[in-house]
């Protein structure tokens, strides 16, 4: 028996903090999305929450399409990490931490300086607690995004979004998630999202905080209490996304993350996609970037964009000097 496969509408995806519209295809009930335009790759929405049950029938539905994608890719997803099939694959490293209990993480995984910097926030003064996601939080996460326009180097993907927006993205998987506050007497420091995948793992969607409270160590102590409510589910893992590279790597691996690889399967569905595997172009471009010159590049990239924002900044306090002045 032949799978129905539905062409739908566009279907909307985020990334990097911009919703865009690509197309979308429905499979029983799984929910595909297409991206790219010369190589046209298609893969479950959600492919972090979500498994491909039958990649055979699933592969199948999608050659009966119109217009057919190029490939299709899908991964196993943690704590499955030895691959079960017999596609093309490459392996594709995660941020990831091994749990077992939060005693063994605080004592085994992490050493004494982590330690401390994870205790000092409380120690300060800050609370850090498990709280709701209501209109309050919310314009406290937006006091938080609002700080200032440059994070980590490059333009801040949240800066000024309004409040219906910033709910609504907070609001989405908000059945398997768990918000953490970190709070200065009543004000919001800093806060993570967890997203939970039963029986795999918790994922920290967002961890921010202020940077004036950057001597408090706010992440630090969100990180303690994120990894005590994951291990308090019984998860084998927390995560935090792909493999980072430069300074994001070097705090995760501060925190007892590893870099742990699971199969990520390529299937070609056209001649395209056959070529395209062959010369190896259906990856992104960045990957292909070895980490020392990758990790030069973001340094080069933060001084350009401090460069950038400090001048207009500039020119905007020259522009109000000259206003007072008339």
């Amino acid at each position: 028996m032949q799978r129905q496969v539905i062409s739908t509408a566009p279907d909307i995806v985020h990334d990097r903090g911009r919703s865009v519209a690509v197309r979308g295809i429905q499979i029983d009930g799984k929910r595909l999305v297409v991206k790219g335009r010369l190589l046209r790759i298609a893969q479950l929405r959600d492919e972090w929450w979500d498994d491909v049950d039958d990649p055979e029938e699933m592969v199948n539905a999608l050659r009966r399409c119109c217009p057919v994608p190029d490939l299709f890719t899908f991964w196993q997803r943690l704590p499955d990490i030895t691959p079960k099939y017999s596609y093309y694959y490459e392996l594709q490293a995660l941020s990831a931490l091994p749990l077992t209990d939060f005693d063994h993480w605080w004592h085994r995984q992490i050493n004494s300086d982590m330690r401390k910097k994870a205790k000092r926030s409380e120690r300060r003064g800050l609370e850090i607690k498990v709280v709701e996601l209501d209109d309050s939080f919310v314009r406290g996460v937006m006091d938080v995004f609002n700080e200032t326009p440059i994070r980590r180097g490059k333009p801040f993907w949240h800066y000024g979004k309004s409040f219906e927006t910033l709910k609504d993205e907070l609001s989405r998987e908000l059945s398997t998630s768990k918000f953490i506050g970190a709070y200065d007497r009543g004000r919001l420091a800093g806060f993570v999202k967890l997203n939970f995948a039963e029986g795999r793992f918790v994922n920290p969607g967002l961890i921010l905080s202020k940077l004036e409270y950057r001597k408090r160590y706010i992440n630090n102590a969100l990180m303690a209490k994120s990894v005590e409510l994951a291990c308090a589910t019984g998860v084998p893992y927390l995560t935090y996304t792909v493999w980072r590279r430069g300074t994001q790597a070097e705090y995760l691996k501060r925190n007892g993350f590893k870099k742990i690889s699971v199969p990520r399967y390529w299937v070609p569905l056209t001649s395209k996609g056959t070529l395209s595997l062959n010369i190896g172009v259906h990856r992104n471009v960045r990957s292909y970037i070895p980490d020392w010159l990758y990790v030069r590049l973001l340094e080069a990239r933060a001084k350009l964009y401090e460069r950038w924002y400090t001048s207009d900044n500039r020119e905007d306090d020259e522009t109000e000097v000259r206003g007072a002045a008339r």
